[in-house]
């Protein structure tokens, strides 16, 4: 304490610094990095999209804006058509393999494969065949989708097939890791099959280097799709989760 005169004035009180103990600054630091290395994975690591269910495909190239017209035939349309019109269907995996060479010699199913028109995905839950008459439907599209590209003085563009023939059993298996996919569905009977929205190609080979998400291309392609349904060649429903049309032959 000072004192001036009679009076007593108290010391003047230091200011307390508060430190954090050696062991708490440590564990602040690592925090601190960890975030870094988190934002810095979001940022670098590029946007992916599913494929067929569960795998991933990298981002495309960006031509314009992509928009697509929405369809919404209903889901009970398309299975009264597939049932109608499709094969039996497989119940498992091992069925669909001891049975699809029958099926094939019977002209009752065809092998899609890449051609002048469209590529088809890695498949993961379904198999590349169709009946007939979805595969001729699968390659009027492709036809008229490069006349108009052609009109319109545009560069040739292949789509992209991702999803055919489903069995019951890989059917059940993407519902469990896609809620949005229906336990019974039309692509169980060979008439239906998906179109991505979110890339066309450049060329006719499934390669991430040919990938392009050409806004007025797919423009057109959906054009197409919309007359041929008008046209009452199909049933579309455009998927907005999965960005693909959803198509069953009538």
């Amino acid at each position: 304490m000072e004192t001036k005169g009679n009076q007593i004035k108290p010391a003047a009180r230091r200011k307390k610094k508060y430190r954090l103990k050696k062991g708490v600054k440590k564990k602040l630091l690592i925090f601190s990095v960890a975030i870094v290395i988190i934002v810095a994975a979001i940022i670098v690591i590029p946007n992916r999209k599913p494929n067929d269910g569960t795998d991933e495909l990298p981002e495309p190239k960006m031509i314009g804006m992509v928009r697509v017209d929405k369809y919404s035939d209903l889901n009970e349309l398309h299975l009264k058509l597939a049932k109608a019109n499709g094969i039996k269907g497989f119940k498992s995996d091992k069925e669909f393999k001891e049975n699809v060479g029958k099926h094939l010699s019977r002209g009752e199913l065809v092998e899609i494969e890449n051609n002048n028109y469209y590529v088809v995905d890695k498949l993961t839950h379904s198999h590349p065949y169709l009946t007939p008459k979805a595969a001729k439907l699968l390659d009027d599209i492709g036809k008229r989708f490069q006349q108009k590209l052609a009109e319109q003085n545009l560069k040739n563009r292949y789509y992209q097939i991702t999803s055919l023939l489903r069995t019951g059993e890989s059917q059940r298996r993407l519902s469990r890791s896609n809620v949005n996919a229906s336990s019974n569905t039309s692509h169980l009977y060979g008439t239906t099959f998906d179109i991505t929205y979110a890339r066309v190609f450049s060329k006719p080979k499934l390669d991430k280097d040919f990938e392009i998400a050409d806004g007025p291309a797919i423009k057109l392609l959906s054009e197409v799709i919309g007359e041929l349904r008008k046209e009452g060649r199909c049933l579309v429903v455009t998927e907005r989760r999965e960005r693909c049309f959803h198509i069953t032959v009538k």
